[in-house]
């Protein structure tokens, strides 16, 4: 009937749909409180430090002790209070610490959010802990250990997210990383220092797109697709061509691209399929998007003179 023995968490099969007495809001309403609970605990924290009391460790046990007896007692689960509590009490009694300045901080911070993230099952908390440790190898003038760190997070939760887990959040987390690492390392890099950056994210969207087409997962297709667009925008910086020689070129691709696909698919009666009876269809779109970019928006009407003796534009003095 769930995972009631200690409380700490619900069942795996409970996880979606809590229907064992956890407690649990929509999306919107888990933001809403999130952001609520955060203020709370920053108001604390200023109380505290006015009082003078240490409002670091004060505010850690109290928002712990709380998040606890809420997952525990009251069962909450997924309503954004006791991730927020979490989270909140770890990074104020971090904030409470005195302060050097040196980038091995983001390792601190990075540690109290995989814990929080660990706790509550949340995978936004366990992305931000890799994302902070991303932003440590860009502090450090180090692109090229950020990017190949975050690449390395995306391969590893690409080939997660074809096996099954048994819990939803462990599942959710994978996918968040597999979607968010490649831009983090992106953002993280230098592009004047890595020459190749455009092959890599090429290479990175053929990768997600052939384990997404072979285990018929939406999610490397997406991120093939979020690859793709960092490798255009990176070779965009980079090619000294005309805007309209490079709308030309992104048409060919993508009609290269919808055809292979279409090739690929098109005999298949289950998982990602096609038509039979219109193969064609979806290389008409694209080529058809792609005669629209090159083309460009049709030129404005030029005014016709009339030959009149004075005046302009047609305007004629002879009646």
């Amino acid at each position: 009937m769930g995972d009631f023995k200690n409380n700490s968490w619900p069942a795996p099969d409970e996880e979606g749909d809590c229907a064992s007495g956890w407690r649990h809001l929509s999306v919107i309403a888990q933001v809403v409180f999130f952001t609520l609970t955060i203020l709370a605990v920053a108001a604390a924290f200023g109380f505290f430090a006015l009082l003078e009391l240490p409002k670091g460790w004060i505010v850690l046990i109290g928002c712990v002790a709380l998040a606890e007896s809420l997952m525990r007692q009251q069962h909450f689960w997924r309503t954004g209070v006791e991730a927020a509590l979490w989270i909140g009490g770890l990074y104020a009694f971090i904030f409470s610490l005195p302060s050097s300045g040196k980038p091995e901080a983001l390792f601190v911070l990075a540690a109290a959010a995989a814990i929080a993230g660990w706790r509550v099952r949340n995978a936004i908390f366990g992305a931000l802990a890799l994302i902070l440790v991303t932003a440590y190898f860009s502090v450090r003038n180090m692109p090229m250990y950020a990017l190949a760190f975050a690449c390395g997070v995306a391969i590893v939760a690409l080939f997660a997210c074809t096996r099954a887990w048994k819990r939803p959040s462990t599942e959710f987390l994978w996918q968040v990383l597999l979607l968010v690492m490649p831009v983090a390392g992106y953002v993280a890099s230098d592009p004047a220092f890595l020459a190749n950056e455009t092959a890599i994210f090429v290479m990175l969207a053929i990768v997600f797109a052939i384990i997404g087409i072979r285990f018929r997962i939406r999610v490397p297709l997406i991120a093939s697709g979020i690859a793709i667009a960092i490798a255009a925008i990176d070779a965009h910086k980079r090619i000294p061509l005309s805007a309209e020689v490079r709308l030309m070129i992104a048409g060919a691709i993508a009609l290269t691209v919808a055809a292979a696909i279409t090739r690929a698919i098109r005999n298949r009666t289950h998982g990602f399929v096609l038509d039979a009876q219109e193969p064609g269809e979806l290389e008409s779109i694209v080529t058809g998007v792609a005669l629209l970019q090159v083309q460009g928006p049709p030129a404005s009407p030029q005014p016709i003179g009339g030959g009149g003796g004075f005046g302009g534009a047609g305007a004629s003095g002879d009646f």
